[in-house]
């Protein structure tokens, strides 16, 4: 039988404990900082760590791409740049009247007269290319809307161009040019399809007009604007030109 007096060790031989002491409020917040503090030190670790294997290789290969490429605006304008100079022709050598020597198409030719001298005075289309404005190619009625084809002798970098607009002939006191037809206007157009508009006053003089640089072998005239016929007893119903200017230089 279990016998209390003999198994039971006597109170005043078991620990002596003071009087219950209440546990105090705060006593839990070491062990919250500390375990804070872990978590803490295993976020670096592993902040760190991933910076070593990932973020590191990623930088150094962004530097190499950027050298390797070039924004594409400064492409662009580079490639503007280069097509922009390439585009413009210069030609080459002195530069020249390429309506001397070159052949005239011409949509009809007036027969030859007799001026008031009795001599022959032909029209011949030619005429507008010999460089002398006593001479002229000429044609009956207004030629409005008539072109005119020059071929020059070989490619050529023109850059301006002009016409004596009617026939400048003064004669045995005669001034030809208000009692034939002058011309207003015409268009110059190329080989590659530009054109140029020209305004005409009327003078019996080279009237030119600048031309982007543009290499041509062919020229064509189109007539535009033409006056009435010459009023008076010596009026005459002719459109007139009696020179062709077309300067340039010889194509490279």
């Amino acid at each position: 039988m279990w016998d209390p007096e003999r198994d039971l060790l006597p109170y005043h031989d078991a620990d002596e404990l003071g009087p219950d002491e209440p546990l105090s409020a705060r006593g839990w917040i070491p062990w919250v900082l500390g375990a804070a503090a872990l978590v803490a030190v295993v976020l670096v670790l592993l902040r760190v760590l991933d910076t070593g294997d990932g973020d590191a290789p990623d930088q150094a290969a962004e530097p190499s791409s950027a050298v390797g490429s070039s924004s594409p605006g400064a492409d662009d304008a580079a490639t503007e740049a280069t097509e922009g100079t390439e585009a413009v022709p210069q030609g080459v050598g002195e530069r020249l009247d390429a309506a001397s020597g070159a052949a005239f198409a011409v949509p009809a030719t007036a027969p030859p007269t007799t001026d008031l001298d009795g001599d022959l005075v032909a029209y011949e289309a030619a005429q507008m290319g010999d460089g002398n404005p006593a001479t002229a190619w000429r044609t009956a009625g207004s030629a409005a809307g008539q072109s005119i084809t020059i071929t020059l002798a070989g490619p050529t970098v023109v850059d301006r161009v002009g016409l004596v607009n009617g026939y400048a002939k003064q004669v045995a006191g005669v001034d030809w040019y208000p009692n034939n037809r002058r011309i207003l206007s015409v268009t110059w157009t190329f080989d590659d399809g530009s054109t140029v508009e020209q305004a005409l006053a009327e003078r019996p003089d080279v009237q030119q007009v600048e031309v982007p640089p543009v290499t041509t072998s062919t020229v064509t005239l189109t007539l535009g604007e033409v006056t009435p016929p010459g009023a008076g007893p010596l009026g005459r119903d002719y459109t007139a030109i009696s020179e062709i200017s077309v300067l340039g230089r010889r194509a490279g």
